[in-house]
């Protein structure tokens, strides 16, 4: 009989396992709270890849995704900002038809519509103001006007609803942990799935129109596809050169398949989704690969004006002064010529470059 105050010696060992039980049957929990809001959150892109009737096209859908994604960069935002503002402006483009001369504007309301709401629920101080998005998107837009666009695509999103757009970020952070936690139970090794990684890829399908309109659960789930994948493989690998057993490779596609089973997916349709998400990180990797090889010095290429105006010796003088010293009577020769420094109106005897292009070195 155990004393008062005192514990068992697997107490700790149960706890934490009903801590882990209770996560779990969270995490399912959310799932299916994510499946009743995707619907709501889906967009239903129908845009031209050439321009028709002055409608906006995909090629502008694009580069407005890119612009997103530079402005994330640029201001080191959160991931989950870039996701809710695309998510924004396909679902506004989806709902409404606009000119593509109000696309800049559109795109830099989303993202200031994303930004206050990632400042209030994450109850921090919003950094990046609406005057500063203007002035580094160059979106020709002033801030008056991304605040009028900002009630608009709220007014037409119902966005005063307390309910937080389901992005496809929430989907791969959710099955991400759902499979960690699959592992636990069935006592597998848990496959290398870094969240960054896995982010990284997420941003560049849904940057590009081809999979725009593919279900959120499933670019996520093919996103993991991918990378469990790669997990297989190395596993058989090891199993063919070193031998052993193959049970951990089984059970992790077969609760693949019946983590999509649980969503309702299609195989036809994760399948295409599959290999639109293959098709465009290709392209990126091939894009990337080929500025890799192709990367030079690079080179600043001034005007003769903007030269003379850099030069820092246009203001010294050729001739110096007599320098008079203590107790000694001011010596009256003529002033010398500087014998260090030559003046910069002589182009021939310049120590500065004659030619207007100078070189400057990249570290990369």
């Amino acid at each position: 009989m155990l004393r008062a105050g005192a514990r068992h010696p697997d107490a700790d060992e149960s706890a934490s396992a009903s801590t882990a039980c209770d996560d779990d049957s969270q995490l399912y929990a959310t799932l299916n709270e994510y499946l009743l809001l995707e619907n709501k959150f889906q967009p239903k892109l129908c845009l031209p890849d050439d321009l028709e009737n002055g409608e906006v096209t995909t090629r502008d859908r694009d580069g407005a995704a890119h612009v997103l994604r530079c402005l994330k960069v640029w201001y080191d935002l959160p991931c989950d900002v870039l996701f809710n503002a695309l998510n924004l402006f396909d679902r506004f483009l989806t709902k409404m038809k606009v000119r593509p001369c109000h696309v800049p504007c559109i795109t830099v309301s989303c993202m200031n519509i994303a930004i206050e709401q990632h400042a209030h629920d994450s109850r921090t101080e919003r950094k990046v103001s609406v005057e500063e998005l203007v002035s580094i998107s160059q979106s020709a837009c002033t801030a008056g006007d991304v605040t009028r666009m900002s009630r608009v695509i709220a007014d037409k999103l119902s966005l005063a609803a307390a309910v937080r757009a389901v992005t496809a970020l929430h989907w791969l952070q959710l099955f991400r942990g759902i499979v960690a936690a699959a592992c636990r139970q069935l006592q597998l090794v848990l496959p290398a799935l870094q969240e960054s990684e896995l982010v990284n890829q997420l941003e560049i399908c849904v940057c590009d129109a081809r999979c725009a309109n593919a279900r959120a659960s499933e670019l996520a789930l093919v996103i993991l596809y991918r990378k469990l994948d790669e997990q297989v493989q190395e596993w058989t690998r090891k199993v063919s050169s070193e031998g052993g057993s193959t049970e951990q490779a089984y059970y992790l596609n077969e609760f693949a398949a019946q983590l999509q089973a649980h969503c309702n997916m299609c195989p036809e349709s994760v399948w295409s989704a599959r290999r639109r998400a293959t098709r465009v990180l290709q392209r990126y990797d091939a894009r990337g690969a080929a500025c890799a090889c192709a990367r030079q010095r690079l080179v600043w290429r001034l005007s003769e004006r903007t030269l003379k105006v850099l030069r820092p010796t246009d203001r010294l003088t050729s001739l110096l002064p007599t320098i008079e010293e203590q107790h000694h009577v001011q010596d009256q020769s003529p002033p010398r010529n500087r014998s260090g420094s030559e003046s910069s109106e002589n182009e021939e005897t310049s120590d500065w470059p004659r030619s207007p292009v100078l070189p400057v070195y990249c570290d990369n």
